[in-house]
């Protein structure tokens, strides 16, 4: 009665722990948050990043898939231009009355040919001005006449290329509203000998406009770059050095095109997108934690009864029903923990009332085998003193005894009766579902000293037996199992069918029994622990043989028991399979 008492309180004080934990505690809600916020987060974290990852490499697929070819095509067109004009120069320059203008030496008359082929050429837009010098570079003849020029001062630090026969000097800026220019010159040879130069001054916007078609503003911008040392825009005006993100080929030499950073416009909507998405993440963050704030709470509410409940369990009050219309789960959990408290106080207090009459039975037959001998001796020797006593007074002072001795033997039998156990009322009980309950009651005890609990066998044996008694006796052998295992262990269970019996088997890895100890164990109030009471094992056998079954105890010191338990088995069955 003690222990199972102990059991109880102790499983019931260690739900009390759990459940009366604080909110902030709660494992469970707190794992399911954890979760939530990953599974909410991390996908738009991956977005985030993925979107960083494609604006940033956004610049580089429109050049690999829309620019490259674009910008090779305009270097080579670019190419072709000033191919065009050196070919055009050495037309000039081949001209014989471009070689009588320079032969003339100080008469240098331009011949009416040359002069109208000169006009005719510098009518090309892209033409600014043909200009004719002697060697030492003084301009002799300017067509036309009206963009004549001195020699600028600068010359000397213009960019200067020379390819094969010609040579390319500039290119010069725009300047206080003139256009900006650049020279192509080929000497004039008479004998390997140079009499003169023949010059174009090139538009400079004739050549820089070409790449317009490349210009991407929110994304990059061409520039026309020279030897590195001068950058025009495609309108042929200076350019700032920026970050160059591509280059052509070279269309001339020293002559190149580079595509630069532009005014990155797409970087506003990026950050705009960047933080959107960061004010989503934080707002479904604080949605998903005031849910799970909601929901704990909620479980609290749900929690806090169950709580109550285990400790008036714990109080030994079992009369605490908790309500049941928590939703899913949690109604399933209150419905159990009222089944479990209910069968928990029959259980307790059957076993209460059988270690009590199973007390009071054997104090009662010690009590009986105490003071019925020496009654009968005494009820012997007054009924001889009768038979030879001839005074009637003292022969009826002699009724009188034995009158009083047949009183107090009625009293010891009924004090008997009362004590004995009550018959068993039989009634088919499903092995399964007896096993399933006891594992239940006792499952936090096993918990508590390590023990693992093991149920096999014929699922559908059902035995004809007392139900109250067939869970006593269980429960009494898997408690006594479990004191066995002080470290821990295993403890077995098994049931099945043998030769028209039902077998039960209840096994243990504990410390065993010698033979000496076998023999004590089946006596009332024999007990090897300081707080039992020496009752359960007698009264387990007393059941037992109540309901047509036996006992028998298997054991081996440091090994473990067995203890085998026969009944007849109901004929019904449920059909099921373990």
């Amino acid at each position: 009665m003690q222990h199972a008492s102990k059991d109880a309180k102790n499983w019931a004080k260690d739900e009390r722990l759990k459940l009366s934990l604080p909110i902030t505690r709660l494992n469970v809600v707190r794992r399911y948050l954890l979760g939530a916020l990953f599974a909410a987060l991390i996908p738009l974290a991956l977005i985030a990043g993925l979107y960083d990852r494609y604006s940033a490499n956004l610049l580089n697929n429109l050049i690999a898939n829309r620019v490259e070819t674009n910008l090779e095509a305009t270097a080579a067109r670019m190419s072709n231009f000033m191919a065009v004009q050196v070919k055009r120069l050495e037309n000039i320059a081949d001209l014989p009355d471009a070689t009588d203008f320079f032969k003339a030496g100080s008469k240098n008359e331009v011949s009416l040919l040359l002069s109208d082929i000169l006009s005719l050429e510098a009518e090309n837009p892209d033409i600014y001005a043909i200009e004719l010098s002697d060697n030492d570079g003084t301009i002799l003849h300017t067509v036309p006449r009206t963009r004549s020029r001195s020699q600028p001062p600068s010359h000397s630090t213009l960019p200067l290329v020379q390819h094969e026969s010609v040579e390319v000097l500039g290119p010069v800026l725009p300047d206080k509203g003139r256009p900006g220019w650049f020279l192509i010159s080929k000497p004039v040879m008479v004998d390997h000998q140079k009499i003169g130069t023949v010059s174009l001054r090139m538009r400079l916007a004739s050549l820089t406009e070409q790449t317009g078609a490349l210009v991407e503003p929110s994304v990059f911008e061409p520039q026309i770059v020279v030897f590195d040392r001068v950058r025009l825009t495609p309108v042929g005006t200076a350019a700032a050095p920026k970050d160059v993100i591509a280059m052509s080929r070279q269309f001339f030499p020293g002559w190149r095109i580079h595509l630069v950073s532009g005014r990155n416009d797409y970087q506003e909507p990026k950050t705009y997108i960047r933080y959107l998405l960061m004010f989503v993440a934080v707002l479904t963050a604080l949605g998903v934690i005031f849910l799970f704030y909601k929901m704990s709470m909620r479980l609290s509410g749900y929690l806090q009864p169950l709580s109550k409940g285990a400790q008036a369990v714990a109080n030994g009050d079992f009369s605490v029903r908790v309500i049941e219309d928590g939703p899913g789960e949690l109604g399933i959990l209150a419905r159990s923990y009222n089944r479990m408290r209910e069968q928990l106080g029959k259980l307790i207090e059957s076993r209460v009332e059988v270690e009590r009459r199973a007390a009071l039975g054997s104090m009662a037959a010690g009590i009986a085998h105490e003071i019925r001998n020496p009654l009968t001796t005494v009820s012997t020797t007054v009924h001889g003193l009768k038979r030879s006593e001839e005074d009637p007074m003292r022969k009826e002072m002699f009724d009188v005894i034995s009158s009083e001795i047949a009183r107090a033997d009625d009293a010891i039998s009924e004090f008997l009766n009362y004590a004995r156990p009550s018959d068993p009322e039989k009634e088919p009980v499903s092995v399964k579902e007896a096993f399933r309950t006891i594992k239940t009651l006792i499952s936090a005890t096993a918990h508590e000293k390590h023990v693992v609990i093991s149920i096999s066998g014929e699922s559908d044996l059902v035995l004809l037996i007392d139900p109250t008694h067939f869970r006593q006796i269980l429960l009494n052998l898997m408690l006594n199992a479990i004191e066995a295992m002080p470290g821990g262990g295993h403890l077995t269970i098994r049931a099945y069918r043998d030769s028209g019996h039902a077998v039960l088997l209840i096994a243990d890895d504990g410390i065993g029994m010698d033979d000496t100890l076998q023999t004590k164990i089946m006596r009332p109030f024999f007990t090897t622990r300081a707080n039992g009471s020496g009752l359960g094992l007698p009264i387990t056998k007393q059941l037992v043989d109540a309901n047509d079954g036996t006992i028998a105890i298997e054991s081996e010191p440091q090994v473990g028991t067995t203890i085998t338990l026969t009944f007849p088995f109901s004929r019904q069955t449920s059909g099921e399979r373990s």
